[in-house]
């Protein structure tokens, strides 16, 4: 028989059925072992439940034939004897199971209806405690128990405690991917919902950054139109003049008055309004033209060949209006011969927005002369260098790190939106293909070093 129950127990502990994690089968390779091994008519796994006050039966082989089992509980209440023998944590080998100290109390309720002689529990232990019992019960006649059936038994029993290893590892590893699953779930919800934000974050920051670009816009018509009034209101007085002088005229004429030096006076005067006349209604012509191009730049993006020199003197007639009132002084220095295939209108936004943003900052409370150097130099034969240098506040160095964020700003409570420099670097970097940086110090002004190709082509996206 010891070989016999070597041999079976080789083959148990080869299955892979006990590492596989599925303790139903498990328990069904041990429980048929066992009855094999040890030729006898039932076999049973019996756990203990939570509170140790009961012990239930998980899987009954009764004569070769698996029983229901989910009636099968046995309470401390009713069977102190047989749970105070359990609690000694040793094998119960019991012959006469029906006059056993231990097993006695099971005679009327359980060994008579079931007509069992002979008993034999052995303790199945997992994590260093004991969990339950592997149960052996022959019906046919009283049974002695051998040592080496005790043995082969908790043998089983201890490979039963590698089953459920491998059971609670397969739980663990199934409710991790669960886990896993629902975290990955989440983490796609919350990404779906994040991209959902950040699409309608971009939708929002574009209708700003439009918005700013119509407020600057508004800046300068306001600004436009009131240094257009200085010229006509000049123009009108002029030719109020020129009507009045011509009907004296016509009136010395009907009266027969009319002498030829009174003539030659009245009709050099009427000259001289309609020189005054015309001069500052051309002057207005160029404010105006000036705008309307640098408006329809801004508004719509187009790949054009300018003269950078003249272009930035343009900007500037269309940005006095508003620089007036700052006394700001400009110096620009660029080559006439400079010139660039780009977008006007980006141009015209970045100078707009600096000059703009150096008068609301830079100027605000300075006691020097504001002044604004705008400086143009060709390096190599495809770049180009555009500075905007200011000799106002400067900034500080937590201001300079964060000067380019949108929605930043210094004037939150006085109106500023945070997006004038927003908005140059990304026209800078995205439509001009260029880059920008930024040299500043407290008290020692700002420069705006702006890099930008000679020539962009026609695949690069304007936004």
């Amino acid at each position: 028989m010891e070989l016999t129950l070597e041999n079976i127990l080789l083959d148990v502990s080869m299955s892979p059925v006990l590492d596989a994690g599925e303790l139903a089968q498990a328990e069904q390779l041990l429980l048929s072992a066992c009855q094999q091994g040890l030729a006898v008519s039932r076999v049973g796994i019996w756990l203990y439940l939570p509170a140790g006050e009961a012990i239930a039966c998980r899987a009954l082989l009764d004569q070769g034939q698996w029983q229901p089992v989910e009636d099968l509980v046995l309470n401390r209440d009713d069977f102190p004897n047989y749970f105070q023998a359990l609690d000694q944590q040793r094998v119960i080998a019991a012959c006469d199971a029906r006059s056993d100290a231990a097993t006695s109390e099971f005679t009327k309720p359980y060994l008579l209806p079931r007509g069992i002689f002979s008993m034999l529990d052995v303790p199945i232990r997992h994590a260093g405690a004991m969990i339950g019992i592997i149960c052996c019960e022959e019906t046919k006649q009283l049974k002695q128990w051998l040592p080496d059936e005790t043995s082969f038994v908790a043998a089983l029993a201890d490979l039963y405690g590698r089953a459920l290893s491998a059971s609670q590892r397969l739980q663990y590893q199934k409710e991790l991917e669960a886990l896993n699953a629902e975290l990955e779930a989440k983490v796609q919800q919350r990404t779906q919902r994040l991209e959902a934000n950040l699409e309608q974050l971009k939708a929002t920051q574009a209708q700003l950054v439009e918005a700013e670009k119509m407020a600057s816009l508004g800046t300068l018509v306001a600004g436009v139109a009131h240094e257009v009034n200085t010229p006509v209101g000049v123009a009108l007085t002029a030719n109020s003049y020129s009507k009045e002088l011509t009907a004296r005229l016509v009136e010395k004429l009907k009266a027969n008055q009319l002498s030829r030096s009174i003539l030659e006076k009245n009709l050099l005067e009427i000259v001289e309004s309609q020189t005054i006349l015309e001069r500052n209604l051309l002057r207005a012509d160029e404010l105006i033209s000036n705008f309307k191009q640098t408006a329809v730049d801004q508004v719509h993006y187009e790949l054009q060949s300018i003269n950078l020199h003249d272009y930035i003197h343009m900007v500037l007639v269309t940005l006095k209006p508003y620089t007036k009132e700052y006394q700001v002084d400009f110096d620009v220095q660029c080559p006439a011969e400079v010139r660039l295939v780009t977008y006007p209108g980006a141009i015209a936004q970045v100078l707009t927005n600096l000059v703009i943003n150096a008068c609301v900052h830079a100027f605000s409370d300075l006691s020097i002369q504001p002044k604004i150097l705008i400086q143009v130099d060709s390096y190599r034969h495809d770049q180009v260098l555009l500075v905007v240098k200011d000799n106002g506040h400067g900034m500080s160095e937590p201001i300079k790190k964060r000067v380019f964020e949108p929605f930043f700003t210094t004037r939150r409570g006085q109106g500023g939106s945070g997006l004038g420099l927003a908005i140059v670097y990304n026209l800078v970097t995205s439509t001009l293909r260029g880059r920008i940086q930024l040299e500043s110090e407290s008290g020692q002004g700002a420069s705006f070093l702006i890099h930008l190709p000679s020539q962009l082509s026609c695949v690069t996206q304007a936004k």
